[in-house]
């Protein structure tokens, strides 16, 4: 998406406040985002100013920084803007495992989500086994409705996993801003996670976090209006390979986990999980997705309010207020099928996806998406951050930004108010070209305006003088 060009909001840090052009500059120079043919042909174009801030905005305007780099220089942080082959675009979120960040292939220039994991996690033998169980998953999923990974990889002691960024909301999201979907729209959303879940089940795999947070939109190419939505599934960071899967053993071994702890989201839990969490199928993402279809119709999770503990629960014993009754436009046939996958016995729901995707063919409804048209809130904090001075000594990037604590590590990929990739080597002239050119014109109109507001000013006290000078 482009970079809408607008004031830096929130209150800004005194590095800020105070940055110069010059100190600008310098910290832009060794922040390796330009090579110093780009940064001295790109210091002949710059507006002629003495606020670093200025300086910034303009460099945002121009595509050549997105506004998280523009962010970061201002507070003074001159690294961190680069991990291996891919450079730093802006924050999508963050989780129990780490933190996620938009980022570009140096040499392919291509968009990805680049998933960080935390250096806590992967000290211990515990979180290494986590993430490369997260690792081998995901590099056996290819399919449509399942979120695609490139690449794994080490640099230093900071480990990172490679996804396919999602260019569209997550249903969390979609819902709490648009509020709930259309009945066909929801039902054509659940059967397309239905299909991923099926192949995933195929090769042997439960995600057991199955959840509106983890089903991104894909916005469609092309002319909008025209094409559907595909819904994609993100996070098998807490997959099970089935025992049966001999292809490598110490992946199919659950990992040791004390018996009291529970890994999923409890309002989207099914009871079996709560109860035992490596003694779990496909049928426990059915019902998460159960209640995840619930919330996409109702706009609200089947047990609101109380504790985790106290939701847990209730899925387990109570039943919840049925979703007809919240929205009563809701056909019977589709209040069935919630019914059925919310049900506390797993052999009393849909005992694959494929079963329920064939149920939920005769009421989907695919389809351009309906929210196109209103751009979503920014997926971070655009305040400027705090810290002053020069912080290059830090090893980190994570700690740059400030994303919302989120429950799954890829919440969401969307980024609506970051340049989807920075300028290339050679494109650097045409964008700075356009820039100047659309500045003197910027120039000429407000000379114009003040000429023409001068003329309007005059004529105004001529006659003015006529009428009380007769």
């Amino acid at each position: 998406m482009k970079e809408h060009a607008k004031e830096f909001s929130g209150t800004p840090g005194m590095a800020a406040i105070q940055m110069d052009r010059e100190t600008f500059l310098a910290h832009m120079r060794r922040s390796g985002l330009l090579t110093q043919e780009q940064f001295e042909e790109l210091l002949k174009q710059l507006p002629d100013t003495k606020r670093g801030k200025v300086i910034a905005r303009a460099l945002v305007e121009l595509g050549i920084l997105t506004r998280f780099q523009a962010e970061m220089l201002l507070a003074g942080r001159t690294n961190g803007f680069q991990l291996g082959q891919y450079r730093i675009l802006a924050p999508l979120g963050r989780g129990g495992m780490g933190r996620v960040f938009k980022a570009v292939h140096l040499t392919m220039n291509r968009v990805v989500a680049l998933k960080l994991v935390s250096a806590n996690l992967v000290k211990t033998e515990l979180g290494r086994q986590m993430f490369q169980r997260e690792v081998r998953a995901a590099a056996r999923l290819l399919h449509s409705n399942i979120v695609t990974a490139y690449d794994a990889n080490q640099d230093g002691d900071r480990h990172y996993l490679i996804m396919e960024f999602v260019d569209g909301p997550n249903l969390e999201e979609l819902v709490r801003d648009y509020g709930p979907l259309e009945i066909g729209q929801g039902c054509d959303f659940v059967r397309q996670a239905a299909e991923g879940l099926q192949y995933a089940f195929e090769m042997g795999m439960v995600h057991r976090d199955i959840k509106p947070a983890n089903l991104l939109v894909q916005a469609p190419e092309g002319p909008r209006g025209k094409k559907p939505c595909v819904v994609k599934i993100l996070d098998f960071g807490l997959v099970r390979l089935h025992a049966g899967d001999q292809s490598d053993v110490a992946l199919a071994a659950p990992l040791e986990i004390r018996e009291n702890t529970i890994l999923g989201t409890p309002d989207f839990l099914s009871p079996e999980q709560a109860r035992n969490l490596h003694r779990v199928d496909i049928r426990s993402d059915l019902y998460s997705l159960g209640c995840t279809f619930y919330f996409l119709l109702t706009g609200q999770v089947p047990f609101p309010g109380g504790t985790n503990m106290e939701k847990l629960a209730r899925h387990g014993t109570a039943d919840p207020i049925p979703a007809a009754q919240l929205r009563s436009n809701i056909p019977a046939g589709v209040a069935f099928i919630i019914r059925r996958l919310m049900s506390k016995d797993p052999n009393e729901r849909y005992q694959t996806p494929a079963e329920l995707a064939m149920a939920l063919a005769p009421f989907a409804k695919s389809g351009p998406p309906t929210w196109m048209g209103t751009q979503l809130p920014p997926k971070y904090s655009e305040s400027l951050p705090t810290s002053s001075g020069d912080s290059s000594s830090g090893s980190d990037f994570s700690a740059a930004s400030s994303g919302p604590e989120e429950e799954s590590i890829l919440s969401s990929t969307v980024s609506p108010n970051y340049s989807p990739t920075p300028f290339s080597a050679t494109g650097i002239s045409g964008i700075l070209l356009r820039g100047l050119d659309w500045q003197v014109q910027k120039r000429r109109l407000k000379f114009a305006l003040s000429l023409a507001m001068a003329i309007v000013v005059g004529l105004l006290a001529w006659v003015g003088w006529l009428i009380f000078h007769p």
